[in-house]
């Protein structure tokens, strides 16, 4: 069971919204490591600030279902 009460963003939800800041500034390769650090910044500053989720995730009330797919496509670049 997950731990509704965590501290810290998972490696799956830095992976997603790295992935997400990818596809906002258009794509491009040669800026991985940018994006990671950015999104892990961003969402360690959601978990200390109590909110632990984006807007998006909070009106979605969960990302099960789209994340598969967006991790499947930064797994493989030939789906991008």
């Amino acid at each position: 069971m997950a731990d509704l009460h965590q501290d810290v963003p998972t490696k799956d939800q830095i992976q997603l919204r790295a992935y997400e800041r990818y596809v906002q500034r258009g794509g491009g390769s040669g800026r991985d490591l940018e994006d990671w650090l950015a999104a892990e910044s961003e969402l360690r500053n959601q978990y200390s600030s109590g909110s632990g989720k984006s807007d998006r995730q909070r009106s979605a009330g969960t990302d099960r279902q789209e994340k598969p797919k967006v991790l499947a496509a930064v797994g493989n670049p030939k789906a991008r």
